[in-house]
């Protein structure tokens, strides 16, 4: 299970961020090629929308590898970063909250994706269990802000993943071409989880945990000199 071998943590310190930038280089330019390398000379893969955004972090338990992230840019729904490459139907949104949250960025280093390692009855391995245990922090923190709804814009084998353990996810609009076919897709928090406890019970456990993350402030110290400056 996640919590035997990972912890998410929210990167909420401008060092801790820099981790989520240079997971995101590694990921997102070294390993797909999804931007220029040459783009980013402090080896921080960093965009318009990361002032927007709330980031987080997996990191492995044992040796304190960082492994994988992801981010939630929190914005009203007309400025949403997937409307660059797709329409989204707009009014399948919580009408009663405007704050929406985008999933983008997801990053998991290549050693960890689709390795053999199992989660219960699921028979998913490494990648999928990271990217759970990101969707529970995500999750967890859309809830204390008052979001119900997210978006993102991600290949249809995403919607397969999650729903073997009964998360439902919906397409909200046309496909796109981005990095291959993409789809945009809707999750709703309040009721995109329930089927969980049917189909994945070990899965439910681990969503059912007190603690979905932890602050890396809380964890490695603030540096309040920096903060100051």
């Amino acid at each position: 299970m996640f919590d035997n071998k990972y912890r998410a943590i929210l990167a909420d310190t401008e060092e801790s961020r820099d981790i989520h930038y240079s997971l995101r280089y590694q990921v997102y330019c070294l390993e797909k090629g999804f931007e220029p390398a040459h783009n980013f000379k402090d080896e921080l893969e960093k965009d318009k929308y990361d002032d927007n955004s709330v980031h987080f972090l997996i990191q492995e338990k044992s040796n304190g590898n960082w492994v994988g992230t992801v981010r939630l840019v929190i914005v009203e729904p007309q400025n949403l970063p997937i409307l660059e490459y797709t329409e989204i139907e707009e009014e399948k949104l919580d009408s009663k909250n405007r704050k929406v949250a985008e999933l983008s960025r997801l990053s998991i280093l290549r050693d960890y994706r689709r390795t053999g390692d199992k989660v219960g009855k699921s028979g998913l391995g490494n990648e999928p269990e990271i990217l759970l245990g990101l969707i529970r922090a995500t999750n967890a923190y859309c809830k204390e802000a008052g979001i119900s709804n997210w978006v993102f814009l991600c290949r249809r084998a995403i919607r397969r993943i999650v729903s073997k353990v009964g998360i439902r996810i919906d397409i909200i609009g046309p496909p796109c071409e981005h990095r291959g076919t993409r789809y945009p897709f809707l999750g709703r928090l309040n009721s995109g989880f329930v089927g969980i406890s049917e189909v994945s019970p070990e899965t439910q456990e681990m969503m059912s945990q007190k603690s979905a993350y932890s602050r890396y402030s809380d964890l490695y110290g603030y540096d309040y000199e920096q903060a100051a400056a």
